[in-house]
């Protein structure tokens, strides 16, 4: 029988307007964060996740391309368990740009300290001689559920 252990949202816009700050070409930008609480988990821990991000390529100069990456654990010890991306055409016709994911994951080590934390990065790029700023359009979700066995 599979038991939820916790289910957790970080919506960081709802999309009614530009968020700052914009991106910095090809660095990631935590754009959520969550801790699901787990306690007394049976065996075969594991993580359903699914977000959005949304940008506006209606005054983008060149294309670029969004990448998302969702790592478990905090500092040195994250682990990468997803990664997606999209090409963000510059063209208002193809303007919003909306990433949207669904993700898993499975045989999650039980946490000593009673916590897993997933942080879910947006990672823009582009062609350097050109100058992007407030693509930033949202909204940003990103939702998480751990489940174990009984």
């Amino acid at each position: 029988m599979v038991k939820t252990l916790d289910a957790r949202t970080s919506q960081g816009s709802n999309g009614q307007q530009v968020l700052t700050p914009s991106f910095t070409n090809g660095v990631p930008l935590l754009f959520a964060q969550v801790g699901l609480q787990v306690s007394n988990p049976g065996t075969g821990i594991r993580t359903l996740f699914s977000g959005i991000v949304e940008l506006t390529a209606s005054q983008l100069p060149v294309n670029g391309d969004l990448v998302i990456v969702v790592y478990r654990g905090l500092g040195g010890s994250q682990q990468l368990v997803y990664a997606t991306g999209t090409i963000v055409l510059a063209n208002p016709f193809f303007s919003p740009c909306v990433l949207s994911f669904t993700g898993s994951d499975f045989n999650v080590p039980p946490p000593g300290n009673g916590q897993i934390v997933y942080s879910a990065y947006a990672i823009f790029s582009y062609n350097p001689n050109y100058s992007v700023s407030n693509v930033r359009l949202g909204p940003e979700s990103f939702n998480a559920t751990v489940y174990s066995d009984d």
